[in-house]
């Protein structure tokens, strides 16, 4: 079947200025927290771009709410004679892309070896992608990996065809730039919307797909409907996002970024709502090669001069505990020990002494970074600085924007000494997310500690992918957990379900995934015109 460009959709829509927008159609969802920068697939690895590629393209598999994964394009998937290193998948016969055409193993093996060939994550440790038929692909990967077809809820198919009608110069010989650049303001995908508009950074518009392979079914409800457009957009101001929730401008908060004040300040408000959709570690990275952090024994100083049980217990209310390595609900969860957490200085001070920085402690200085725009990862910092200065050491505070930040935590040499994350689950169980992927060597910023120095941490890491038995494998992250913990790599500030608010007229998620990006498919979720037309004073 022949292939055609896909023209695209025209959506009605004004934006007049970050604090209002207006559209001509009442069937639109606004939604906030994803400040989308990269839209190909293969390079959109943080959670912000995942949630969006979720509603312009289809992954291979698709996460369960109760965990694993379940056929989506791919159909079932086998290891080759038992070969964790080479993998066989059947993909599904008849689903579409947008453009009309059919995805075929071809389309599936290609976006691979393109994933390969720009360094996408998705494909980190595979070798190479065959179509050995119309619809089967198999994938060779470097070494064994037990967990591999999870991996691949990230891993989005792109229509080749359409990719190399609309390439450009670039490093990749008759290649080119592979698409990139087209990608940036077009999609290739098969997802349930289709990419209208993107200015990167502010704000991404899309459609619905009604000929979506997986279709729209109905609610019980008939004046809940799917929702026919979408607007992704990123606004940090907090006083900003207040004012377009109560003139009902901004119908999904999805950044759940909020800090104490303002869940009480949201919960006050009418006709929103606060919904939580999974658990998430707070933690901060402590650079491990950067003075003074490179030293374990200050870093352990640290972890002893927090005030956890100061900063964790007002968010107790809304479901805040310790965390650790993995979140507290997974299998073979291990607290960080001595329980409970607690400031010790003297302890504190005991390390300290220990360091090689123990004598200069008036020339040391330290920077602690959160994203801008998040204050409840600023009062971790701050909490810190406090303690921090009841040792007599320094720190600065400082909240650039997600860019920037993200961008200097790329390198270790740019990462200061603290950086503060939100990790949510990336696949469920997320056991090789917040293992393997976080200590096992730099692939990405989420690694921000930058150290990767203990050998036996490394080889049962890698014994973990090459082991199939799930219990067996549990118990190696069993045994993980202490071992990473004993670094000090991280202070583990708190756990804390993700808070979502939405208009009491969106209505989502339909079904509730422990996992970045299906949450926010807009087509698990569906907008009452009804309500909306109500609370709108239309």
């Amino acid at each position: 079947m022949k292939k055609g460009r896909f023209l695209g959709v025209v959506v009605v829509l004004c934006a007049l200025g970050f604090g209002g927008l207006v559209w001509a159609a009442e069937n639109v969802a606004v939604v906030n927290g994803e400040p989308v920068i990269l839209t190909d697939p293969s390079q959109a690895w943080d959670w912000y771009d995942m949630q969006v590629m979720y509603n312009l393209y289809s992954p291979l598999v698709y996460p369960r709410a109760d965990g694993g994964i379940d056929p989506h394009i791919a159909m079932t998937w086998t290891p080759v004679d038992g070969d964790l290193a080479r993998w066989e998948f059947t993909i599904m016969a008849g689903y579409q892309f947008h453009d009309g055409t059919e995805i075929t193993a071809e389309d599936v093996a290609w976006s691979a070896n393109r994933y390969i060939a720009l360094g996408g994550g998705s494909m980190a440790g595979v070798t190479s992608a065959t179509a050995k038929d119309f619809y089967t692909v198999e994938f060779v990967l470097a070494q064994p990996n037990a967990v591999f077809p999870e991996t691949l809820a990230y891993f989005y198919v792109l229509n080749k065809d359409l990719i190399l009608e609309n390439l450009e110069e670039g490093d990749h010989g008759e290649l080119g730039d592979y698409g990139t650049a087209w990608l940036q303001i077009n999609d290739a995908g098969s997802g349930p919307y289709m990419m209208v508009n993107h200015n990167a950074g502010v704000a991404l518009e899309a459609a619905r797909f009604e000929d979506y392979f997986l279709g729209w079914p109905a609610t019980d409800n008939p004046d809940e409907v799917p929702i026919d457009r979408v607007i992704f957009m990123m606004e940090p101001e907090y006083s900003t996002l207040m004012l377009m929730l109560k003139n009902r401008e901004l119908d999904l908060e999805a950044n759940g970024g909020w800090s104490l004040g303002q869940l009480e300040d949201i919960s006050t408000l009418d006709g929103v709502h606060i919904n939580y959709v999974w658990s998430e570690n707070v933690t901060t990275y402590l650079n491990a090669t950067l003075p003074p952090t490179d030293d374990e024994h200050f870093r352990k100083a640290i972890l002893y001069a927090f005030d956890y049980e100061a900063l964790m217990e007002p968010y107790v209310p809304y479901g805040a505990r310790e965390g650790n390595v993995l979140l507290s609900a997974m299998a073979g969860y291990m607290p960080v020990e001595p329980q409970p957490r607690k400031k010790d200085l003297d302890k504190a001070r005991a390390e300290l002494a220990l360091s090689k920085y123990a004598d200069r402690l008036d020339e040391v200085r330290l920077v602690g970074h959160y994203c801008g725009g998040l204050t409840y990862e600023e009062d971790i910092l701050l909490q810190l600085q406090a303690d921090m200065a009841e040792l007599g050491v320094k720190m600065e505070v400082a909240g650039p924007l997600w860019p920037q930040y993200s961008d200097e935590c790329g390198n270790p040499d740019t990462t200061p000494n603290f950086t503060v994350w939100l990790f949510g689950p990336q696949s469920w169980p997320a056991h090789d997310f917040y293992t393997y992927q976080f200590y096992h060597g730099p692939n990405w910023i989420f690694s921000a500690h930058w150290y990767f120095e203990d050998a036996e941490i490394i080889r049962l890491l890698e014994q973990t992918r090459a082991t199939e038995d799930l219990a067996a494998r549990t118990a190696l992250y069993e045994q993980l957990q202490p071992m990473i913990a004993s670094h000090a790599l991280a202070l583990y500030a708190y756990e804390k379900p993700k808070p979502y608010v939405s208009q009491n007229y969106l209505v989502g998620p339909l079904e509730q995934i422990e996992f970045i990006g299906p949450n926010v498919n807009m087509r698990n979720w569906r907008i009452n015109l009804k309500l909306k037309d109500e609370l709108t004073g239309k």
